[in-house]
């Protein structure tokens, strides 16, 4: 996006996304096993990747593997080119790649296993399936060096926030640690430093979770991804109404660096509500999401309306909850009949496929009824890492 955009738009800008300034702490920060001195020399040496940019490799954890059963999505990965996965297990459950755990994945991958690394976490204890939320986001220095952006996440799951210590030291890249509590989900950017994401983040470092940690209002947060993930320009737009994890990878992504996708629901879609309550309910999203998309435009934005199927409290069906790996994008697919606009499936499959298709993507869509009932889908559980030009190699 051109910098005349938001000279035009900069009165948007400011009445859409001005916030409070609450007091910031006075201590130097949460920034896990480094310090604010130490961190000083990343300021301004990288940009965290494009939505869409070239993937050496993905990140997941082996949860997507137990207890969901997606060895699908690790292999259209690797179809699509990635070169490696990197498969999180708990530090000290001595699996290997032939342990039983991993006997469907065997199968499923063939000669394609050899892509695969163990990776064993850092700190004890259980990981999740998130993966976008606790991975480092990939960054880039000018000479194509990756660095890996570490933000924090959350002390009850130590196992998941020690993933970017984890992964610099496997990968024997420098960690740039940041004292801001933010989820990869949460987080979209461009090649052109173009950055957003959701009121989430100010929700999300409005308190004190642990000792050192800041208080930081939009302000202090553009900072941080100003000089360090290279964001040129950070928009926070307002969370999504009654969805849980309020990330913006829930109703919007970027499929270029001008286009992004946005979530839509139809009359038709509409007319399937059984109640007035889940009318009621589906018509407030729909209008969130009209506004979001008016916003973006006025930005500058090429703006894409997407299918989204009937919403109802604690189920939001997203279609841009994908991964986009080297023109492929894995698209999640839902296949249960037990929703209200089950009769609408096959059509939204059909203008999703168009959507992507036009936007120059192969698509490959990924079951994914019983993530979604969890929270996420297929963008949740996976982190893409940029290719690089580093000369450093993987370490085994």
């Amino acid at each position: 996006m051109s910098l005349s955009r938001y000279v035009a738009t900069g009165g948007l800008a400011l009445g859409l996304f001005a916030c409070g300034s609450p007091q910031s702490s006075q201590v130097k920060g949460h920034y896990e096993e480094a310090t604010a001195e130490a961190m000083a020399q990343f300021k301004g040496q990288q940009q965290v990747a494009a939505e869409y940019a070239p993937v050496q490799g993905v990140i997941v954890s082996e949860t997507l593997l137990s207890s969901y059963g997606r060895e699908d999505l690790v292999r259209g990965i690797l179809d699509a080119g990635a070169e490696k996965i990197w498969l999180t297990v708990p530090q000290g459950s001595g699996l290997t790649l032939q342990s039983g755990a991993f006997s469907r994945l065997r199968q499923t991958l063939g000669s394609h296993l050899n892509k695969v690394e163990i990776v064993p976490q850092k700190d004890s204890g259980m990981l999740t399936v998130w993966a976008r939320d606790w991975s480092p986001l990939g960054a880039l220095t000018p000479s194509g060096d990756l660095h890996l952006l570490d933000l924090n996440y959350y002390p009850s799951r130590p196992a998941d926030d020690s993933t970017g210590r984890t992964m610099a030291g496997f990968k024997g890249v420098p960690r740039v640690s940041l004292p801001v509590y933010n989820e990869g989900g949460n987080f979209m950017a461009n090649e052109d430093g173009d950055c957003l994401m959701t009121t989430r983040v100010t929700d999300a470092n409005a308190e004190v979770f642990k000792t050192g940690d800041l208080i930081l209002d939009a302000v202090a947060v553009k900072s941080y991804y100003r000089d360090f993930a290279g964001c040129r320009q950070t928009t926070i737009l307002p969370r999504m109404p009654n969805e849980r994890t309020g990330h913006i990878d829930m109703w919007g992504k970027f499929l270029d660096n001008d286009t992004i996708i946005v979530g839509e629901i139809s009359a038709e879609t509409l007319s399937y509500a059984r109640t007035s309550s889940d009318s009621n309910f589906a018509t407030q999203i729909q209008s969130f999401l009209n506004k979001r998309a008016s916003d973006l435009q006025q930005l500058g934005f090429d703006v894409v309306r997407i299918p989204m199927p009937l919403p109802r409290p604690g189920l939001f069906r997203s279609y841009t909850n994908s991964l986009l790996v080297n023109g492929t994008a894995l698209i999640p697919q839902y296949q249960s009949r037990s929703q209200a606009d089950s009769a609408l499936l096959a059509d939204y499959e059909t203008k999703v496929t168009e959507i992507y298709q036009a936007a120059g993507y192969r698509v490959v869509f990924i079951p994914s009824d019983e993530l979604i009932a969890a929270g996420g889908a297929v963008h949740c559980v996976t982190m893409q890492i940029p290719r690089s030009f580093s000369s450093a190699p993987d370490r085994p």
